[in-house]
């Protein structure tokens, strides 16, 4: 797929024509009383553009003319954005902030080497209107959270404010300020104009009402610098005058809809707002009950387009697009029309750059466009944002404007859409909720097989009490990737950290937690727990994914990807102590490097965004330099293909791991990722000089995927890279739940393992209820079977050391013969009292006719076999694991495309003959797809989903799925509160013994594992059941098989917690430590 696509109903051209002609329309209509107004926002001036101090990857001469996304506004990107809004010739101009370059503090760059230029651009633009019913200043602008130094920093106690007089000192100098403006500006930032007899203008410093400010307020400052109150004032004003009013502001008082959507969940208010609740909801009072005179709210900062219905406020609210190309966005302002006499918004046209920046076009009219009866009714917007729920020419018309007359930043996933839209239908944290639960309710399901009654959704406020009890996980708070595993080859003790949040059930202030086994069965957890804390200005944002591995002097390295506030990701490098090393090498507690961090964003070529260079894998000696070693990351990059995701490689001449890093090169692009991102990379082999294996994570897929090549030597740049092999990639690692996994070597047993974080499928509230989120999934041995020619992980033979009663054996020499439809009960529910299973069956089927492709199946009847598990003892309640032949067609299914609950994996410009049967071939040559859309308009595209839903009418579109086996989990009947949208992926029938399947099954309370054949194919899944002791029965089945016959044999074990005190060696433990601390008293040892 292009990095950059156009949105429906037509291209770019076909945008420009629409638009002009609804604008023509609107001037005709209107000329005698309306009034053109620009509202622009964010330019973000660097004036060290094109040299090493610039921000992002533009830091030389070569860097592009006009800008580039990842970097801010480069002079002649500002002349050129100038020169189109006085080309418009404006009668008057609004402001949304931030002038200056994003981490302005870091620089030896002072306030006027910005405002001074800036404000002479906007003097420029003033001069170009002949409109004479302004008064002056016609214009007003406020200040943005990098207008401050440090961002976000504004001490309300300060009665200096020396860099806020500069700026206005220098904005009086060019008439964008006149002296009572001034002086009330000084005060603490905000103030107010009559714009003309009919208007008055409030210019805010809604910095100040924000989470993000520095110093913090505490709760008892109601009203800081009396912003409020000074509002209400104000608006009384503007009564008694018979005045409308305009409020601008900079930071919106909205969600923050791009950090959320990054997160992919709504999350607690502190972390989704924007605005502190107190402040906002004394601000919306305020305009509530002078909706009557408040027309507009004006806000910037997101750098993408919004404009917002809240009933609750009853004012619109436009969030402007930004001039800086920074995050991806095209730099765009809008152009709108008013109606003097009244103040009511007509119409709003947005304008924006082209691919180069260099030239500038009309782009969509707002209210055309998203169906917007009347801008400025607050009900109209509201319906018009409602109708996008299922209008997808409406949405795709909103994504256009969000990013500037170009689709920057897809919504691919149900979520995505329904957050945007929400926080556009409210501005209030509970309320945008609350919408977001009414329409992705926690019990839905998307499908699947399905025979009986479904089970009816279940309140989602109850709350479960699960608790695995084999698979690993602190006893409360949140977790996610694994970090560091690592096996001590002098004590032989093995240690596996992981992200960790201190504060609660959800994501947060991550840092480091630890756990320590002697033989990969019993794990411990030792004191301190967390061995790493986000302590530094350089990781506050958080302690990242990393790695740990011995350097050239066999000392144990650790790097990770160290966030500062903003998100900006660098590279660290921590230790363990000497004395510990030493001594008893507890690998407790990290020592952090003075030298940190050892990488940073500045050092990558092309960097898109400073939230896109993260996660290293391990090191690696380079196979032309063996004196050099490499190690890897994960980057969003420009490159010459345009906007795609990477894994790069750094090197390092260091022997000790810790300094000398620069960059070398990308050891691998892909194009197709919609993230434009990985996550989690891994680079491994098997074996010494084996072949070498790209394990990635991707966001849109929540799943990590095996990627094949070969590692050679490239001749044009004499690096080594991965050069992907394309009859076998890409093959997924799970077909579920699991996520961000890593890999690492242990050098006693010489094999190599993989763990991942299995994530919750709850809501918010119900993760807080349960008091802890996310587990580590069963060790699996990684390796490669080199018939079916993929990466396949199984169980390590050490969880056998956790099986304890022997439940069921049903051995080969009397195998259950399975009755067609009639599910045979293996265990009972409630006669085992237990919710902690491994469970074994091995089918045999007569004859693999009816999985061979060569026939179609309804939902009544494809074949299929598996187990039920967590069923209730009359099985009208379970969860299904099996082996099924899809629901297909022989034909393309035509007017359906698929829906877009999930993102596709590949979508790319359809072929110029056979378009349809080319897309269908693809998608079964495409190892991870199971389903295909082919749609002609707006142009023709070949769109491959790795997860089937429902599908949608669309006239331009043909749809089909790939007519080959699958491992399925069925969870509609289970009963559980959280997800019940089926798992799914390819099973093909494998090329050995191909009549004998074998389901390996593991339950641990609320997580499942299944390996297929020795873990060609695997899936994790999580239930969450009420009255779980009575959902403990284990069935098998077979259905739909024809005159194929279907055997079983099955062995079922009860399963031991991973945490249980062993008994006899505490004592010797015991006593060796006291032993060992004695001796340190003593000083006899260290």
């Amino acid at each position: 797929m292009p990095h950059r696509s156009t949105c429906a109903p037509g291209a770019r051209a076909g945008h420009r024509v629409v638009a002009i002609a609804a604008l023509l329309v609107v001037v005709c209509a209107y000329a005698a009383v309306a009034v053109k107004v620009n509202f622009v926002s964010d330019e973000h001036y660097d004036p060290a553009y094109g040299t090493p101090s610039a921000l992002g990857p533009c830091k030389s001469a070569s860097a592009p003319t006009y800008g580039q996304v990842g970097c801010d506004s480069p002079r002649q990107l500002l002349v050129g954005a100038t020169n189109d809004i006085m080309s418009q010739r404006s009668a008057y101009t609004f402001y949304g902030g931030d002038w200056q370059r994003h981490q302005m503090g870091a620089t030896n760059l002072n306030t006027t080497d910005v405002f001074v230029p800036l404000s002479d651009f906007f003097n420029r633009t003033l001069r170009s209107s002949s409109d004479t019913t302004f008064y002056t200043p016609r214009v007003t602008t406020v200040l943005g959270n990098n207008d401050v130094f440090p961002d976000y920093g504004f001490n309300i106690s300060d009665t200096t404010q020396a860099i806020l007089k500069t700026q206005i000192g220098v904005m009086q100098r060019y008439g964008l300020l006149n002296t009572s403006q001034g002086m009330v500006m000084a005060r603490c930032g905000y103030y107010s104009g009559v714009a003309n007899r009919n208007l008055r203008v409030l210019a805010l410093h809604s910095l100040l009402w924000t989470y993000r400010l520095i110093p913090a307020l505490t709760d008892t400052e109601t009203d800081p610098c009396g912003q409020l109150a000074w509002m209400e004032s104000e608006i009384n004003a503007a009564r008694s005058a018979g005045q409308q009013v305009i409020i601008i502001g900079h930071i919106p008082p909205q969600p923050n809809v791009f950090g959320v959507l990054q997160r992919g969940a709504v999350d607690s208010v502190e972390n989704d707002m924007y605005w502190k609740p107190m402040y906002q909801s004394v601000y919306t009072n305020l305009l509530s009950t002078n909706r009557d005179i408040i027309r507009l709210q004006l806000y910037g900062h997101t750098h993408r387009f919004a404009i917002l219905g809240d009933t609750d406020m009853g004012v619109p609210l436009i969030v402007m697009n930004a001039i800086s190309p920074i995050y991806a966005n095209q730099p765009a302002y809008l152009i709108a029309d008013f109606d003097t006499a009244t103040w009511r918004l007509r119409t709003l046209v947005q304008r924006y750059a082209d691919d180069g920046y260099a030239w500038w076009y009309p782009g969509l009219e707002v209210s055309s466009a998203l169906s917007i009866s009347d801008l400025s009714d607050v009900s109209s917007i509201n319906s018009a944002v409602t109708n996008m729920f299922t209008d997808d020419n409406a949405f795709n018309n909103y994504l256009t404007l969000r990013t500037g007359g170009l689709i920057d930043d897809p919504c691919m996933t149900t979520f995505c859409r329904v957050y945007t839209l929400c926080a556009m239908l409210h501005a209030e944290h509970g309320s945008v909720g609350d919408c977001v639960r009414a329409q992705i309710p926690t019990s839905s399901s998307d499908g699947g097989s399905s025979s009986g009654t479904p089970t009816p959704p279940i309140d989602p406020s109850i709350h479960v009490t699960t608790r695995p009890q084999y698979h690993i996980r602190p006893p409360s708070e949140w977790i996610n990737d694994p970090n560091g595993p690592y096996r001590d080859p002098v004590t032989g003790k093995i240690h596996l950290y992981m992200q960790y949040s201190p504060n609660g059930p959800l994501h947060g202030d991550i840092g480091w937690y630890h756990f320590t086994s002697d033989d990969y069965v019993k794990w411990s957890i030792p004191t301190p727990a967390v061995a790493m804390n986000p302590d530094k200005w350089y990781d506050k944002w958080g302690a990242y994914s990393g790695t740990i591995m011995n350097n050239n002097h066999s000392v144990p390295v650790v790097i990770y990807t160290c966030a500062e506030p903003e998100n900006i990701q660098r590279q660290c490098i921590a230790t363990f102590s000497t004395s510990d090393l030493d001594g008893k090498r507890t690998l407790n507690t990290f020592e952090k490097s003075p030298l940190n961090p050892v990488i940073t964003e500045e050092s990558v070529p092309g960097l898109v965004g400073l939230g896109n260079f993260r996660d290293p894998t391990e090191w690696w000696q380079d196979p032309a330099h063996p004196e050099r070693w490499l190690i890897g990351f994960v980057a969003r990059i420009q490159d010459a293909d345009g906007d795609n995701a990477h894994v790069i490689v750094f090197s390092t001449e260091d022997p000790t791991f810790q300094s000398g890093y620069s960059f070398s090169h990308s050891l691998y692009m892909y194009k197709y990722d919609l993230d434009k991102m990985f996550e989690c990379a891994d680079f491994f082999t098997l074996r010494p000089g084996g072949e070498h294996y790209l394990k990635v994570s991707t966001m849109p897929s929540r799943r990590d995927f095996m990627i094949y090549g070969s590692y050679q030597l490239d001749a044009a740049t004499s690096q080594y890279v991965y050069v992907e092999d394309p009859a076998r990639t890409f093959t997924f690692l799970d077909y579920g739940t699991l996520y961000a996994s890593k890999t690492f070597h242990d050098p006693i047993l010489n094999r190599r393992t993989i763990w991942g974080w299995v994530y919750d499928e709850l809501s918010d509230a119900q993760i807080g209820s349960q008091g802890w989120s996310g587990v580590q999934n069963l060790l699996r041995n990684v390796e490669y079977d080199t018939v079916e020619k993929k990466i396949k992980s199984s169980p390590i033979p050490e969880l056998k050391g956790l099986r304890q009663s022997h439940l069921y054996w049903r051995q080969a020499a009397s195998p259950l013969t399975l009755v067609d439809g009639a599910p045979q009960t293996l265990i009972a529910a409630g006669t085992t009292a237990t919710l902690q299973h491994e469970i074994i069956v091995t089918f045999t089927l007569s004859s693999m006719a009816p999985f061979d492709g060569t026939t179609y199946y309804t939902e009544s009847t494809a074949p299929e076999f598996g187990v039920m598990i967590r069923a209730s003892a009359d099985l009208s309640q379970y969860t299904s694991v099996s082996v099924r032949m899809p629901v297909a067609t022989r034909q393309p299914i035509v007017n359906r495309a698929q829906d877009t609950q999930w993102p596709p994996l590949k979508m790319y410009p359809g072929a110029s003959t056979n378009a349809v049967s080319n897309c269908s071939a693809e998608c079964v040559k495409q190892r991870m797809c199971v389903s295909w859309t082919y749609t002609t308009a707006p142009s023709p595209t070949c769109a491959l989903y790795w997860r089937t839903s429902g599908r949608t009418f669309n006239s331009t579109a043909q749809s089909g799925t790939a007519n080959i086996p699958q491992l399925y989990m069925n969870r509609v009947h289970s009963g559980s509160i959280g997800s019940t949208a089926p798992l799914l992926g390819r099973a093909p029938v494998k090329q050995t013994n191909p009549n004998v399947v074998k389901l390996h099954i593991f339950v641990d309370d609320s997580v499942v594992e299944v390996f297929k054949d020795g873990g060609l194919e695997t899936m994790t899944g999580r239930l969450y059941l009420p009255n779980g002791a009575n959902t403990t029965g284990i069935a098998v089945y077979a259905k739909n098989m024809g005159s194929a016959t279907v055997t079983a044999t099955a062995e079922i074990f009860s399963m031991g917690s991973a945490f249980a005190p062993a008994a006899g060696p505490d004592v010797i433990r015991n006593f060796t430590n006291s032993y060992y601390n004695l001796l340190v008293a003593m000083g006899i040892t260290k």
